[in-house]
């Protein structure tokens, strides 16, 4: 028996046939653990007794033959795989996103800025920080006094309140 033989007897292919619409819901779930979605699609499953259990059950719905040494080649891709793959090509796609926009940002008046290195990096951030904080300082400042000249200004209004109220007290 040579290899493709033996390969072959080893898998079934497995090719719906008939819908499985207006079938007992089980034989929908049968239909679906084969990996069949739809009215000619094919899977190849390996011989076994669980699998041929399954084929029997639906066998008005399905046509099963040996699979060929070259469709075993060319089984279709687990969703993991697939899954695997998208998010690989997604991972691709958004770390070129993020290298346009960095090489974006690089760029000053056109001309591309040179590359800093860790520790001018570094610096840069902690001047951006302090001068921040400067600013917060200074706004703070800028508030405290605000409201120190509020408070005055309150107090001046209430003496002279107090002091007209007094002068109209004295008069009559």
């Amino acid at each position: 028996m040579t290899a493709s033989a033996r390969a072959s007897t080893l898998h079934l292919r497995v090719t719906q046939v008939r819908s499985g619409i207006g079938t007992k819901p089980k034989h929908r779930a049968t239909l679906r653990a084969l990996g069949l979605r739809g009215v000619g699609r094919t899977s190849v499953l390996p011989d076994s007794a669980s699998v041929r259990g399954m084929v029997a059950r639906v066998s008005h719905l399905v046509e099963v033959r040996p699979a060929g040494s070259e469709e075993l080649r060319a089984r279709p891709v687990r969703r993991s795989d697939a899954r695997k793959a998208r998010r690989a090509a997604h991972e691709k796609i958004e770390a070129a996103a993020k290298a346009q926009k960095v090489a974006k940002a690089q760029k000053v008046g056109g001309v591309a800025k040179a590359r800093q290195t860790p520790e001018a990096q570094r610096t840069e951030k902690a001047q951006k920080v302090a001068k921040v904080q400067k600013v917060a300082k200074v706004a703070k400042a800028q508030k405290v006094a605000k409201v120190a000249k509020v408070a005055k200004a309150q107090k001046v209004a209430k003496a002279q309140k107090v002091a007209k109220a007094q002068k109209a007290e004295e008069d009559s």
